[in-house]
């Protein structure tokens, strides 16, 4: 569920930047060309709207989501592949500090520490460019 956040998260910012809201709702259509996760996130790092490790973090959020998607009765966080790309993740270290055993529990926290990160950063990149807007609109007044 945290990676389906982290792509509707995402979405919206891609939204809120676009200056056409009726272009938006084509690009986002079910098959238009920012329907997938995948899709979202290289115009998102093409264009310069996210940095080089958002850009890493969520396409390791989308491999992992995908992942259990494609194996949902065999595969948790302690499976090789998603080990694999969890070590990859941003707060992976902030994970390690952990001294749970558990298998799969630093991988299972740095995913959605590295989810709820990445979507606090687009939310905030969003309220900051509309309290901006809001300030240049008072001074215009």
């Amino acid at each position: 569920m945290a990676g389906s956040f982290a792509e509707n998260a995402l979405g919206h910012y891609l939204r809120f930047r676009m200056r056409d809201q009726k272009v938006a709702d084509a690009l986002f259509a079910p098959l238009g060309p920012l329907s997938s996760f995948s899709q979202r996130i290289a115009i998102a790092y093409a264009f310069g709207l996210i940095p080089e490790q958002r850009y890493r973090d969520f396409e390791l959020i989308r491999k992992i989501r995908n992942h259990f998607a494609h194996h949902p009765m065999d595969t948790t966080f302690a499976t090789e592949e998603v080990q694999k790309a969890a070590a990859g993740l941003s707060m992976m270290e902030t994970a390690n500090e952990h001294k749970e055993s558990r298998p799969g529990y630093r991988a299972r926290t740095a995913y959605l520490l590295t989810c709820g990160i990445s979507c606090g950063s687009l939310l905030d990149a969003m309220e900051k460019a509309n309290a901006k807007a809001q300030a240049n609109a008072k001074k215009d007044v």
